[in-house]
């Protein structure tokens, strides 16, 4: 089951397609690299290029972890879709596990 609660959602004018559910960077595209800024998470899919799509940009929202979560680590969008805990250095960390999460499960996370 997929949910969110946002606080404030951005409008994102689709340069790519995506998923609801999709972390969506500065470039209004999906986002498909490791520690990558991300604007903001897809509220609804973007099914052609230029439209307009809200983005929750602070809130919670539950999404695909890859690799090992624990409630209170500090996140970055993974290449494969989702999130991942931050490395050693992390430049794009924009959000904090409420929960814990096996690879592959969903995690819920505030975004902030």
């Amino acid at each position: 089951m997929q949910y969110f609660q946002d606080v404030l959602s951005l409008t994102a004018t689709a340069t790519g397609l995506f998923d609801a559910y999709d972390l969506v960077g500065f470039t209004d595209a999906k986002v498909t690299a490791d520690d990558a800024p991300v604007k903001g998470i897809a509220k609804h899919p973007a099914t052609e290029i230029g439209l307009d799509v809200a983005v929750l940009a602070i809130g919670t929202a539950r999404v695909r972890a890859r690799g090992v979560i624990t409630k209170g680590d500090r996140l970055m969008s993974a290449a494969a879709g989702g999130v991942k805990k931050v490395g050693a250095t992390p430049v794009n960390d924009f959000a904090s596990a409420l929960t814990s999460a096996a690879d592959g499960e969903f995690v819920t996370i505030l975004v902030r």
